[in-house]
């Protein structure tokens, strides 16, 4: 049973939101002192807090503050239920800290979908905390500082080092922390840096700047590595060495703006001359290109085709593939691009996902199996086999050369390529459920065209095969993609068809139906609002295939098509 702490002294309010959440599996707790509410929030553990305010005072305010910098507190998503709205005010109680607010009369519907939503996150993120505060305790007998955080960049666990080189006086007081907020310099640093390690699975002597307590600013180096589940989920990394330098400093030539000469390994491609396919460096990294960002592009950004013995001595895998290039982190582990030795010269290139443990192999056997149901269909990525590596099962497919989805919507597209490449995602899609597969993560990224124009559709790590039930109970799937039935844990067959809506309404209009930087607010855009039709965006699409998206995006899974040879049906008549 899900644990909502409800802090107020008004009766009225207890009777009503127990009547409202009565029958949602919901246990609620009532504080009414707000003197005890942080201590009894920190005891109970709550899924959420809704925090009763009958105005938006600072005095008020103040328990909400307490709440979002007092421990294990940070982590719940507090609700405020506000007698009034006021524009300014409210906008001051989210930026301290609350995740969401309802004004009374509280519609009931309202109610429990945004509770369900922060528990179920909370949820989520109580089980990631459980797997990192498990993993093996960091080494005290180390010259440097360490310490693991979250996906969402909270301090699960640190050495007393860090705790020395920061200024704190002990290890509780870092527990807890919002690093990217308080430790960082810059919040960017942040983000790049676990960019970067979501893309490589583990970097070395990545420069930052962090904050001591006293406010002093100092230079450290990181290196790190993502931490995953049993499963092959990411849950958080580890920053096993953590080691105060001082900052680096420019030479005159640098200080003048001059483009600094180097080796071809760190230069960086002049712009239009990447390889199709290829991404280019952010935003971030185009605005430094003379200062320290620079140095780093050799190992942020390596160059397509550069072979990864670059660093180490040519691998193989399963003592027949060899590793060529590293092509980035699966749900599993890492996938490379690789050749057949037994082809000799000039062997074809295909794609190696190499599961981290043992304990993934069930899961690398499933994918196989389900890629073997798929042989044959135009739009599936075909299968060479399942090679014993170490003990670990490798999964060994073709490579498709081109740009993703993703990269395409970059760019203006012809009215022939948005049909092309729609029919032929549907028909895949309609071809697994057929075999009733539901891919549950169908995105850009994980959608190839080919240069011949032939689409494939990649990567059935989520992917589960239904038998007694429609339903699968797990939360799988990209947030701005997945149904509202995903975000509530209950993936099925038309789950796909909703991914459809949205790749078909972004290739129309160039534009989400449905986004938001923040996930909690996404996820309840997707929960409650209704699209903005697509004709709207983009005048010239057919009335026939706005309605046929738009029935696509139908909260209710029933009222949508009822597999995607249904839509695909519709779509061509």
């Amino acid at each position: 049973m899900r644990r909502a702490l409800l802090i107020t002294n008004d009766a009225e309010i207890v009777n009503e939101i127990r009547q409202i959440l009565a029958g949602h599996g919901y246990e609620i707790i009532v504080a009414p002192h707000r003197v005890e509410a942080v201590a009894q929030a920190e005891a109970l553990l709550p899924e959420v807090i809704l925090l009763h305010l009958a105005s938006l005072a600072s005095s008020e305010l103040q328990i909400l503050h307490r709440l979002g910098r007092r421990g294990i507190t940070k982590q719940v998503g507090v609700i405020l239920l506000l007698e009034g709205f006021d524009e300014e005010d409210v906008a001051c109680a989210l930026e301290e800290g609350a995740a969401d607010y309802l004004v009374r009369p509280f519609d009931p519907d309202r109610l429990v979908r945004r509770v369900g939503v922060l528990a179920r996150m909370r949820q989520e993120a109580r089980r990631r905390w459980d797997v990192l505060s498990s993993h093996a305790d960091l080494r005290e007998d180390v010259p440097h500082g360490s310490f693991l955080s979250t996906r969402e960049g909270r301090l699960v666990k640190v050495n007393e080092n860090l705790v020395r080189m920061l200024g704190y006086g002990r290890k509780e007081d870092l527990v807890g922390v919002d690093a990217e907020r308080e430790i960082y310099w810059n919040p960017r640093d942040s983000q790049l840096f676990q960019d970067i390690l979501e893309r490589q699975g583990a970097v070395e002597n990545f420069p930052v700047q962090f904050r001591r307590k006293d406010g002093k600013k100092i230079t450290v180096f990181l290196d790190g590595r993502l931490i995953r589940d049993d499963a092959g989920a990411w849950v958080g990394y580890a920053a096993a060495k953590v080691e105060q330098r001082e900052p680096y400093r420019l030479t005159d030539q640098e200080q003048e703006g001059a483009v600094v000469e180097t080796s071809p390994k760190t230069e960086l491609p002049a712009e239009g001359t990447r390889e199709k396919g290829e991404p280019g460096p952010s935003r971030a990294v185009k605005a430094d290109q003379g200062g320290l960002l620079h140095r780093l592009l050799p190992w942020m950004f390596p160059r397509r085709g550069e072979p990864a013995s670059r660093v180490k001595a040519a691998e193989l895998v399963g003592g027949r593939f060899e590793k060529v290039e590293r092509l980035g982190m699966g749900s599993y582990g890492e996938i490379w691009k690789v050749r057949d030795m037994a082809e000799g010269e000039g062997a074809a290139a295909y794609v190696a996902k190499i599961p981290r443990s043992k304990k993934l192999n069930y899961q690398i056997r499933r994918e196989a199996a389900i890629c073997e149901r798929l042989r044959g269909h135009p739009n599936a990525v075909t299968i060479v086999g399942v090679v014993e590596d170490g003990g670990r099962m490798v999964l060994v497919q073709e490579f498709v050369e081109g740009p993703t989805l993703r990269e395409l919507l970059e760019r203006p597209l012809w009215e022939a390529e948005r049909e092309s490449i729609a029919l032929q995602v549907i028909d895949i899609a309609a071809h697994a459920h057929g075999n009733r597969i539901v891919h549950r993560d169908i995105k850009p990224e994980n959608i190839i065209v080919r240069p011949d124009g032939v689409v494939k559709l990649l990567d059935y790590g989520a992917a589960k095969e239904l038998k007694d039930r429609d339903v699968s109970s797990t939360m799988v799937g990209s947030r701005p993609f997945m149904a509202p039935e995903q975000i509530m844990g209950e993936s099925q067959i038309a789950s796909d068809v909703w991914a459809l809506g949205v790749i078909m309404y972004a290739l129309y209009t160039e534009h989400l139906p449905f986004y938001h930087d923040n996930e909690k607010v996404l996820m309840d855009m997707i929960l409650t609002l209704e699209p903005e039709p697509p004709r709207s965006l983009y005048p010239a699409i057919p009335v026939a295939l706005e309605e046929i998206i738009l029935r696509c995006l139908k909260k209710d899974p029933r009222a949508r098509y009822p597999d995607a040879g249904a839509l695909k049906e519709a779509v061509l008549r």
